[in-house]
């Protein structure tokens, strides 16, 4: 039975924001030298297209910095035009999540950073291509890097990544609001995140606003029959318990990083909406609801991205500079 949300239960006054955190922006410069260097390092590697077998793809060709860490394709293009099984996650967000992948098969950036580089229809390299390509290109660095040890290595390649990475998470003006600013959300965004925390944050919850927890899609309402090729989890454990289980996706940048959903089927915000309530929650939204639903979410842009996030950004004038 499906059911339409009580308007009583929506003009409820908003009284904190339970399991909802807020987030600070992330300062290279605070760093200690050795990992200042390692940032910066990861900063060149991200932007290499040497990192892959055929030098055609880097990692921000399906995670580019000036779209909210994505590429705005279904599913990525890799090395040689090959297509990626799943759409790309966020980067921006990535140092936010309990696990990496939608599957969740990686429990840490540096691990998660190693499967991209490997596999045939990404980034297509080998350990050997790779540690070849950047003894070349970036032993220097790697030696400011890494003092003392020897290298490179592909597990320093992986630190070096997981470095940047970790500065690109980027505050909204939902945080303002959760640290006390409460003109920072709108009327309309306020009314979207009562409606949110009534609904949604079973599943998206913490700094991420989600990232942190495995859900089934079509928890309540299965999921279509003919959108089910990838099945999630199981494909990682073969539990058929596990039967379209997916890491739960951040919600922060969400208006900025479609099309949605593993498959990058979904092209508009309003209908990931839709397909939420139906099948999470078997519930309908008033278009008011909806409406107010979206505002919020588009709350969750980051704003003043840094200029470290950039592949035209220059280290050496940073640190000449003091930025």
């Amino acid at each position: 039975m499906r059911h339409t949300i009580s308007p009583f239960v929506l003009g409820l006054a908003l009284v904190g924001c339970g399991d909802l955190e807020s987030i600070a922006n992330p300062d290279p410069t605070q760093l200690d030298t050795i990992e200042f260097a390692r940032f910066r390092l990861g900063h060149g590697l991200f932007f290499d297209s040497g990192l892959s077998g055929a030098g055609d793809v880097s990692c921000s060709s399906c995670h580019e910095p000036s779209k909210f860490g994505v590429d705005g394709l279904a599913r990525s293009e890799g090395t040689g035009g090959a297509i990626a099984d799943r759409n790309a996650p966020s980067v921006f967000n990535a140092a936010l999540k309990d696990r990496q992948f939608w599957d969740g098969r990686a429990q840490t950036l540096e691990e998660q950073a190693s499967g991209p580089l490997f596999a045939a229809n990404e980034m297509g390299q080998t350990e050997e291509g790779l540690i070849e390509h950047v003894r070349v290109a970036w032993m220097q660095e790697f030696d400011v890097a890494f003092p003392g040890e020897e290298g490179p290595t592909l597990e320093q390649v992986t630190i070096a990544l997981a470095s940047y990475e970790r500065m690109l998470p980027r505050r909204s003006r939902f945080d303002q609001f959760l640290d006390d600013d409460r003109d920072a959300l709108s009327r309309r965004e306020r009314r979207g995140l009562r409606i949110f925390r009534r609904n949604c944050t079973e599943c998206h919850t913490g700094s991420g606003v989600g990232g942190a927890d495995y859900h089934k899609l079509g928890k309540d309402v299965p999921w279509p029959q003919d959108r089910r090729e990838d099945e999630g989890l199981f494909e990682v454990t073969g539990d058929p318990s596990d039967k379209m289980v997916f890491m739960t996706p951040s919600l922060r940048n969400v208006a900025e990083t479609g099309p949605w959903f593993h498959d990058g089927s979904v092209e508009s915000l309003e209908e990931a909406v839709q397909l939420m309530a139906r099948h999470q929650l078997d519930r309908s939204f008033t278009e008011a609801q909806e409406q107010a639903l979206v505002s919020f979410l588009k709350a969750l842009k980051a704003e003043d991205v840094q200029p470290w996030a950039y592949g035209d950004w220059d280290a050496e004038a940073a640190v000449r500079d003091g930025e």
